[in-house]
């Protein structure tokens, strides 16, 4: 009897295992297909989008070389700057010039008697277009100055007879009335200027004083004229900290008073504190060399900039 119980119980068991190992066996194959089949497909698909990728970043570094080839070419614009430079340089030899490769600032420095002043400015004015606003207001401040030369008594070049009547006007005579783009005169200071970079940048000045604290003046030079916006007093507190910093618009710097609008002060004010920047070399020398400083930087720094971009994607 046991043995014929110990088959009956133990057949079913073999054939359990059997059954079980069967289905292990015939279902593995099928498991593997299933995980084999989407690897295979996977990497098909990355090694098409690797070609396309690298196919493309050649197209683009060929691209950057082209750029790059363009804009190292001889260009009048930026000679004519270089050479305002050399001249204000070896005319201005107080100003200390920081210029680091790589950086959109400029600073310059020097001293002052008892003071230390600090400017800044950056190549970003040079991408910064003129308000649509703004270009109607220059070009209507340009027509009022030729008729208040025509009328006013105002010194302008290009008036030709310069006789006062009675009532203090210009006598205007025959050829006064040809349109002042047709006179040679007119025509030769146009062309001066052509080669000019013509762009109003923005200019921050830090004048410091031991134990005074310090004046941050912010300006607009445009056209060879510093326009003053705003003038802040800093606690000596502040003052201790580096120059560049206290230039910055840092949310301890935009606690500060700054003070009203400088158009609202008295005039006789404006005035004389137009000239207390001029005699720290806040001028009209400063004024023009600030733009043509940006135009050859923003040059330089584009090209390298190109460079760059051309080895990282090549």
């Amino acid at each position: 009897m046991m043995p014929l119980r110990f088959l009956a119980r133990s057949a079913p068991q073999a054939a359990v295992r059997l059954t079980h190992y069967s289905t292990r066996t015939s279902f593995r194959p099928v498991v593997q297909n299933l995980f084999r089949q989407p690897r295979i497909q996977a990497t098909r698909a990355f090694s098409t989008s690797f070609a396309c990728r690298d196919d493309i970043s050649q197209e683009l570094a060929a691209k950057l070389s082209k750029e790059i080839q363009l804009e190292t070419e001889e260009n009048d614009t930026v000679t004519q700057s270089e050479s305002n430079i050399k001249d204000f340089i070896s005319q201005n030899p107080h100003w200390e010039i920081i210029d680091n490769e790589g950086e959109q600032e400029i600073v310059l420095k020097r001293k002052y008697e008892d003071e230390d002043i600090t400017v800044s400015f950056s190549v970003v004015d040079f991408n910064t277009p003129m308000m649509e606003g703004e270009e109607d207001d220059a070009y209507m401040d340009e027509e009022d100055e030729f008729e208040a030369a025509q009328s006013g008594g105002a010194s302008m070049k290009g008036v030709v007879n310069q006789g006062r009547t009675s009532g203090g006007n210009f006598k205007v005579a025959p050829e006064d009335n040809v349109a002042p783009g047709d006179r040679e005169e007119m025509r030769d200071a146009e062309d001066e200027l052509d080669g000019q970079p013509a762009f109003p940048a923005n200019v921050n000045l830090l004048i410091q004083r031991r134990g005074k604290g310090a004046l941050r003046v912010n300006l607009i030079a445009d056209n060879g004229i510093f326009t003053i916006q705003s003038v802040t007093h800093l606690p000596a507190s502040i003052s201790a900290k580096d120059s560049v910093d206290l230039l910055r618009d840092t949310p301890e710097m935009e606690k500060l008073y700054t003070g009203p609008p400088f158009q609202q002060l008295d005039e006789d004010v404006q005035s004389l504190f137009e000239q207390y920047l001029d005699a720290r070399g806040i001028n009209t020398a400063l004024a023009l060399f600030v733009p043509d400083y940006i135009d050859v930087k923003e040059q330089k720094e584009y090209t390298a900039w190109l460079s760059r971009v051309k080895e990282f994607v090549d």
